[in-house]
């Protein structure tokens, strides 16, 4: 669980990746399979695809007032209990993704 939050949080946190998700997105999303290929030029990138993306970088960036009290408890706790405080705010964040993701639309052929 720590690797797989470790990797999206470097993944949404660097602008290079999240564009290439845009674009990675926009490929798997267009039906018409590279329309604008055929003249040469690249097709444009979907720009509600692109806010969708970029919703989901600031849900995971955002600061929410759970993990908040958390961090401020975690100096006074134990080692063990500040490893699962570290888990807890991890999974905060993922629940805040998902909720965006969810509302957003980008999960509507998964669920």
């Amino acid at each position: 669980m720590d690797d797989i939050m470790g990797k999206l949080g470097e993944l949404l946190s660097d602008e290079e990746s999240v564009k290439q998700l845009a674009e990675l997105a926009q490929m798997l999303m267009s039906e018409g399979g590279g329309e604008g290929e055929a003249d040469g030029e690249a097709p444009a990138p979907d720009l509600g695809a692109i806010m969708k993306l970029s919703g989901l970088m600031g849900a995971f960036s955002q600061s929410d007032r759970n993990a908040e009290l958390l961090l401020a408890l975690k100096p006074h706790l134990s080692a063990e209990r500040q490893k699962r405080v570290d888990k807890a705010i991890k999974l905060l964040k993922l629940i805040a993704v998902w909720n965006i993701a969810k509302e957003s639309g980008l999960l509507n052929d998964i669920l």
